[in-house]
């Protein structure tokens, strides 16, 4: 700790031909190394001589080498230099950046290369045979007074926020035009009060039926939906994941979770999600009750089951996929058996709980009789049929997000950090106000139109919008990625 070191051998490894191929393949695919120190990755180091704020700026982790694309040849960097910089504190030293400078020698020694020889030749690889290979090191503390210990992530999340603050731009812009959309539905279609009590709608009932759209359907639009017994955990489930959103979100914004914290975000996101079992219980015991369920039980097991169990279902899928490359990625069978004991003792009694009371609870009062003869729903027009309504609903909210949803993936899938949570909270409320008011507009229209079958149209609508968020998903990654293993066909 603290002492320099000019080179080190780290290891002399013999590849067969299969391997040296493969090395090939990595180098130019672009793979990275992470090596970690004191919780910080080592990065590469990017210096804009025009910012004179912020002249210099990591990305984490190094090259796993260099490709020569007109030559057709990949190098393997078999040594890599390591700049520890560091503030004194007290009688010691506290690490504020570790900066990884990597280069290819031609070294099967065993021995450390000549580091001042700077046109020796580059290790190549890549070619069906085999041959050793010597790995070495070097270490140099550097003091750098600049940057504070506090304040040493600082390198590594710098981004540019004019980016952030175009899309918030560019969706306060779409949620006007939204708006006022919906302000002439409220101000100009429904400017007469639709809660008068049953008795005042006897007596304009003569008045009703003489008028068309969705006046006609004040008898029926509060019908009990179809398979209430699974709308009612679905839309449970869904405040559980908002509220999951909302509260790990927050914490991020509130400092709470450090990027030092390595897999904190997604860790605190399951504990959240846990806890959150309690308001899906309650809402979808609220919900059930009012729908004239009867069986609280079932329903709060159905809220506990339906959708963790089916996200379950998929992770275990995928990391089937993750043991059988034997990936460091897969998911290890002490972990599932973890979660699977953390659903069952917090989440389960949660929901279960939750069910009850809201189920205890008194149902919501419904402003007008229902008819107890359903009114014929006649033909729709093209634009409200399945599926082209939910696609058109889902449109917009991509428009709001997909900025944003860029920066995200590029986290998840490439070597960069997301710590924009400011901008998340912001980009995330306009995401809401767009897909409330993009499924007011579907709904007034569906009920316009004369359908009253609006409950599963409603949450499809709201919905829809992940439908475009998936498939912008896949095309980040078959577009910004390459990734894959080595083909030896």
């Amino acid at each position: 700790m603290g002492k320099n070191s000019t080179c080190n051998v780290l290891c002399t490894r013999e590849i067969d031909a299969k391997a040296n191929e493969e090395a090939g393949w990595f180098v130019e695919q672009d793979y990275l190394i992470e090596w970690i120190v004191d919780k910080l990755p080592a990065a590469t180091v990017y210096r804009r001589l025009q910012d004179t704020q912020n002249p210099v700026s990591y990305e984490p982790g190094f090259r796993i080498g260099d490709f020569d694309a007109a030559a057709k040849r990949a190098f393997l960097n078999n040594h890599v230099s390591l700049h520890i910089l560091y503030e004194r504190h007290r009688e010691g030293r506290r690490i504020v950046g570790v900066e990884a400078y990597p280069r290819s020698i031609e070294n099967s020694s065993g021995e450390c290369p000549d580091l001042s020889d700077a046109s020796q030749d580059k290790l190549v690889v890549g070619q069906k045979q085999p041959r050793k290979v010597t790995f070495s090191y070097s270490v140099h503390w550097i003091e750098d007074p600049s940057v504070r210990w506090t304040h040493r992530w600082d390198r590594y999340i710098r981004t540019s926020s004019q980016v952030h603050w175009y899309a918030i731009f560019n969706s306060a812009v779409i949620i006007l035009l939204l708006s006022g959309v919906v302000a002439v539905i409220l101000m100009r279609m429904l400017n007469r009060d639709v809660s008068h009590s049953s008795r005042e709608i006897e007596e304009f009932r003569d008045e009703i039926e003489e008028t068309s759209g969705w006046k006609l359907l004040h008898g029926d639009v509060f019908r009990t939906p179809q398979w209430k017994g699974i709308l009612a955990p679905v839309l449970g489930t869904t405040v559980q994941v908002m509220y999951t959103a909302i509260s790990t979100v927050a914490l991020g914004t509130l400092g709470v979770l450090s990027p030092s914290y390595r897999g904190g975000l997604l860790t605190t996101g399951i504990v959240m999600f846990m806890l959150m079992g309690a308001a899906a219980g309650y809402y979808s015991g609220h919900l059930y009750r009012t729908w004239g369920g009867r069986n609280w039980l079932q329903n709060s097991l159905t809220t506990a089951l339906a959708v963790p169990m089916l996200l379950f279902g998929i992770e275990m899928l995928l990391n089937m996929f993750l043991w059988y490359r034997s990936s460091s990625a897969a998911m290890p069978l002490s972990t599932i058996l973890l979660l699977f004991v953390l659903w069952a003792a917090i989440e389960l009694p949660l929901t279960v709980l939750g069910g009850w009371i809201g189920f205890r609870r008194k149902p919501y009062s419904e402003p007008m009789r229902t008819n107890a003869i359903p009114r014929p729903i006649p033909p729709l027009p093209r634009y409200l049929k399945l599926p082209l309504s939910i696609l058109l609903a889902g449109a917009l909210p991509l428009s709001v997000i997909f900025i944003e949803m860029f920066f995200v993936l590029k986290s998840i899938w490439q070597d960069a950090f997301y710590y924009e949570y400011g901008f998340m909270v912001i980009i995330g409320v306009l995401l809401a106000i767009t897909v409330c008011e993009t499924t007011i507009i579907m709904v007034w229209l569906l009920l316009n139109s004369g359908h009253h079958r609006w409950w599963w149209r409603s949450f499809a609508y709201g919905a829809s919008s992940s439908i475009y968020f998936f498939i912008y998903s896949l095309v980040f990654y078959f577009t910004r990625l390459r990734a894959g293993m080595p083909d030896h066909g």
